[in-house]
């Protein structure tokens, strides 16, 4: 961290490396003296970034694949992409941890598959930052580049190793010729300075992989099965052992990923007026470099029940007015047991559908109330059933990893929306209750403040919480 001290009248720039508690301390004591302070824009990531790219170069091989010119002292996207050997990076992985929270970091989640590890990282000042890992070049197990080759190739700097132009055009062009789509026009200057660079480098690799055809206008207008067949059996014939073992890995891996869950799944409950969709909407902004998807209440994968009674002339007229969702009258057992299975039916294959390919993705998915809002809420969708039957039938649906339940003072409630008595706000309050005690899923978060207050605490709990779970998986 770097200041410019302001003393008897001359500037001193002053730069010193220690823990963050330890540069605030120093703070402080400054500001109690005759010392003012003018801070360079040098932020905590920056620092971060600053130390872990002297650890990269110390003792791992690795080269950052693209946009390196201004690291590690600044970084203009939202994540930066390095390639680096796979037992690298598992010694690598074990010291993340420990080195995050040297620098007043934690991590936010990881997510990995047979070719990426990606981690993502949250500043004291909650700014979100990700490094994504690659340890091979290969499709479905094929390799179309050998890493230990590449690697050998990387340039260093000073600061940063990086690779030099053809090496950094080859395997984007190889990923989208493979794919059959065409190599994207907003790189026409990386594939202008790999060609002035080292056209024959470029020819060779390509001629290896196509079998003797090696011109970029080849490659251009083959079909992508052809460009397959053939990269398929150039690593046959150089690495038989590594392709068979890398072509099964991916299988398993790709079964395994049909089951496992990424990403993260989180609901938001509480009372209408609670101030929920504000706070949602600010993480989302939060969580700008894995924006979070939202639903409302439930997947929807089927349609309302109303509208499915109406099409089936059950109901004469649907009643649509979505602005008092508990204009409904008391129902009986009967249809209330109907209502939930047709609910819970939803949230079972509406997770299976329409959720879980999210989560593949390893995309955030948010949820305004989710199964909660039955429970402590059911009269709202006309399920008028006991509220402990029906949070023991939480756990035979998708559950989220953390469910925040917004405390607001009933009164203040009431002063924003009518709809609800303050005798209703204390019963739903006293069934959240009874699930944050029996549940360690559930946080209450007190929103009585300001919405950015809410989105701290919120971000606060996620953090600790992720990179506890993160910290034990990664071996720590």
């Amino acid at each position: 961290l770097s200041a410019s001290l302001l003393f008897m009248g001359k500037k001193t720039v002053v730069r010193l490396r220690c823990p963050i508690d330890a540069w605030r301390i120093a703070l402080s004591r400054i500001s109690a003296g005759k010392i003012s302070l003018k801070f360079q824009e040098k932020e905590i990531m920056n620092h971060f970034l600053c130390e872990l790219f002297s650890l990269l170069n110390e003792k791992f091989q690795y080269a950052v694949l693209r946009n390196y010119e201004t690291l590690p002292d600044q970084y203009n996207s939202r994540d930066i992409d390095l390639l680096i050997p796979y037992q690298d990076l598992e010694l690598l992985k074990k010291q993340l941890p420990s080195f995050a929270e040297r620098y007043a970091c934690r991590i936010l989640y990881i997510n990995e598959d047979n070719q990426f590890f990606t981690i993502v990282f949250v500043d004291s000042s909650y700014k979100i930052f990700q490094l994504d890992f690659q340890h091979n070049f290969a499709w479905l197990g094929i390799d179309l580049l050998d890493e230990r080759e590449v690697l050998k190739q990387r340039i260093f700097n000073g600061k940063v190793y990086h690779l030099p132009p053809d090496l950094t055009f080859l395997p984007k062009y190889l990923y989208c010729r493979i794919l059959g789509a065409p190599y994207p026009s907003k790189y026409a200057n990386i594939l202008k300075a790999a060609m002035a660079y080292d056209t024959s480098f470029i020819n060779r690799v390509l001629t290896r992989l196509s079998g003797g055809k090696g011109s970029l206008d080849y490659w251009n207008q083959a079909e992508k099965w052809t460009l397959r067949r053939s990269a398929f059996g150039a690593a046959l014939r150089r690495h038989p052992v590594q392709t068979n073992w890398r072509m099964a890995d991916f299988l398993f891996r790709y079964v395994l990923d049909l089951f496992r869950r990424r990403g993260l799944m989180i609901s938001f409950s509480g009372p209408d007026g609670c101030g929920k969709t504000t706070v949602i909407e600010m993480l989302r902004e939060r969580l700008e470099v894995n924006k979070p998807y939202l639903f409302h209440f439930r997947p929807s994968l089927l349609p309302n029940l109303g509208e499915v009674a109406h099409k089936a002339k059950v109901l004469k007229e649907v009643d649509r007015n979505f602005d008092q969702p508990h204009r409904g009258h008391k129902k009986g057992l009967f249809s209330s047991m109907i209502r939930l299975g047709y609910y819970v039916s939803d949230y079972i294959l509406g997770y299976a559908i329409r959720v879980l390919p999210l989560r593949q993705r390893k995309q955030i998915v948010f949820f305004d109330r989710y199964f909660t809002d039955i429970i402590v809420d059911g009269e709202r969708s006309s399920i008028f059933l006991y509220y402990k039957f029906l949070a023991c039938l939480r756990h035979f649906i998708p559950q989220c990893q953390y469910n925040f339940l917004f405390r607001v003072e009933p009164k203040t409630i009431h002063s924003r929306k009518q709809e609800l008595s303050i005798e209703d706000m204390n019963r739903i309050y006293l069934r959240l209750d009874y699930l944050a005690d029996h549940d360690k899923s559930y946080y209450w978060i007190d929103n009585n403040g300001t919405p950015e207050e809410a989105v701290e605490q919120i971000v606060n709990i996620l953090v600790e919480k992720q990179h506890r779970i993160y910290g034990q998986r990664l071996g720590r």
